[in-house]
């Protein structure tokens, strides 16, 4: 891959990083702010509780994210972004586009889709 177009993806990650730093910073924080369940009565701590589920799962899913954009970053680094992880193919061009962050080709990505959906039950 051209080193321009590298640093095209470059700087599209490191601003994903930021976002996603931040929204999960963000989350964490309303998460401990929602804490003190000692004064509310029991339909408050219902909804506190399921909020905070809610959150938790948002996270999980930015914590993902972020966790696959800093692999990218890194894959940048060592001269293997773009090479899908399962196959060692190149990864196609529209799929980096939409997501830069990809990890597999998208032949890849739907046979592990239906393994996950397989096992799931």
């Amino acid at each position: 891959m051209r080193k321009d177009r590298l640093a095209q993806f470059r700087k599209r990650l490191i601003e994903k990083h930021r976002q996603l730093a931040d929204e999960v910073g963000r989350t964490a924080l309303y998460v401990k702010d929602q804490e003190d369940d000692s004064i509310k009565d029991l339909g408050d701590q219902a909804n506190t509780a399921y909020t905070r589920e809610f959150f938790f799962e948002l996270g999980n899913g930015d914590r993902r994210i972020l966790r696959d954009v800093v692999s990218a970053l890194q894959k940048i680094d060592d001269g293997s972004f773009g090479n899908c992880e399962r196959c060692g193919e190149a990864i196609g061009d529209k799929r980096l586009e939409a997501l830069p962050f990809a990890r597999h080709c998208i032949d890849c990505q739907r046979v592990i889709e239906q393994e996950e959906r397989m096992a799931a039950g």
